[in-house]
């Protein structure tokens, strides 16, 4: 297994619970931060696109349980979305202006598994390919018409696309419980401009 990899895995680990465990508001920089992260990291490891073979199909498929994988990481059980009408920044907390209203996430320990489970099985997968089996591997390659830089960009490609519709799940929660929200917050200030 290549450092590389491992660096890659690790880093965008790093980067998507460092943004969402907690609770954690559901803003632009925090929707973006990954994306940002992915497209500063994966320049260093995509060197092609094999279209030879199975390769394509590979790497749609990775791609597809990528983007499954995001949402499924981002669902109710996992994360909360709820509405918070004076949301304050984290510094300084204890600043006496009101804060703004917000779209706020909560996850924990289900949320953190998810991506650590999925860090883990990618990278047991490639130090298996080369230690444990680099013969059996090579074997199924070519009985499928596959490349190993088509499996490469596989892994390449789920990362990625977990990365992004993580992002998309957690934004249109966000914007849903805000135009839930405003109706409600639109009523409250009609009633109170009444009195």
């Amino acid at each position: 297994m290549t450092a590389n990899i491992v660096i890659m895995q690790l880093a965008l680990l790093a980067v998507v619970l460092e943004s969402d465990l907690g609770r954690r508001k559901i803003g632009w920089f925090r929707v973006g931060r990954p994306i940002i992260g992915v497209a500063l990291i994966v320049p260093f490891f995509f060197t092609s696109l094999p279209t030879g073979g199975n390769d394509l199909l590979l790497q749609g498929v990775s791609a597809l349980a990528g983007a499954a994988l995001g949402l499924f990481s981002v669902c109710p059980p996992l994360v909360s979305v709820d509405y918070h009408p004076d949301w304050r920044r984290r510094w300084p907390r204890t600043s006496p202006t009101p804060g703004s209203p917000a779209a706020v996430s909560r996850s924990g320990a289900g949320y953190a598994a998810v991506w650590i489970a999925v860090a883990a099985a990618r990278l047991g997968f490639a130090y298996g390919a080369q230690h444990v089996f680099p013969v059996g591997l090579g074997v199924f390659l070519t009985n499928h018409h596959l490349s190993a830089t088509g499996v490469t960009n596989g892994f390449i490609f789920l990362s990625v696309s977990m990365s992004l519709f993580r992002s998309l799940g957690l934004w249109v929660r966000g914007r849903a419980c805000l135009a839930q929200a405003g109706p409600v917050m639109g009523a409250a200030h009609a009633t109170g401009g009444a009195r």
